[in-house]
């Protein structure tokens, strides 16, 4: 785990000495489909989990993408920070994908922890990081709300099943209990109804499914 230190801009000579690199169309669109995934981050972790991706196509204006970017002030476009560098230098010797968790400070004394994922392109090449930064002063209050139902969401009763035969086995007895409910229709009618919502649910798209559901 690396010592905590100030997550602050690297310097402009630091910047200076990593002449800038060209991406290709495809190396930018591997970073870009690395966006939905640090926005799923910063959702399910809330207002304290900045998710930034960082380019290392030029290193001056490394943020192309934030989440959550008052964790730390920064905006689309800052630069990459001093640490970043090191991670950048320490890239193209590892295989590692994976930097951390280490912790860290803002410069204005804001305890982070951070942990950073390496983005490489089809040939292995580091050109980006994805980098995770929790607020560890986050208050109480602010942590239980990000992390309670709001009045707009509801439970979705998802089902975590170990298996596929759970799974189905459960979805099955999901729909005779809702359809075991309802009076005034025939046996015929209620299996009919059941087969149809567990296609609306795409059980039948699961290999199996069918023979589960018959037997």
């Amino acid at each position: 785990m690396i010592a905590k230190e100030i997550k602050k801009p690297a310097s402009k000579d630091d910047i200076a000495a990593h002449a800038k690199r060209v991406f290709t169309a495809r190396d930018k669109q591997i970073l870009a489909n690395h966006e939905p995934i640090a926005e799923t981050i910063a959702l399910t972790f809330g207002k304290g989990c900045e998710v930034v991706i960082h380019s290392l196509e030029d290193l001056g204006k490394s943020i192309v993408k934030i989440f959550n970017g008052e964790v730390t002030g920064r905006v689309l476009g800052a630069p990459i920070t001093d640490m970043g560098l090191k991670v950048a230098s320490k890239a193209v010797d590892t295989t590692e994908s994976v930097i951390g968790p280490y912790f860290s400070k803002t410069k204005t004394g804001k305890p982070l922890k951070t942990t950073t994922m390496i983005i490489r392109n089809d040939e292995g090449t580091p050109i980006g990081f994805l980098c995770i930064n929790f607020d560890l002063s986050i208050s109480l209050v602010q942590f239980l709300a990000d992390f309670s139902p709001s009045a707009e969401t509801t439970a979705s009763g998802e089902n975590f099943a170990p298996d596929v035969g759970e799974l189905v086995g459960q979805a099955v007895a999901d729909e005779l209990d809702a359809i075991s409910r309802i009076t005034g229709v025939s046996p015929t009618e209620k299996n009919r109804r059941v087969v149809a919502n567990l296609e609306q649910r795409s059980i039948f798209d699961i290999k199996g499914s069918v023979e589960l559901v018959a037997g």
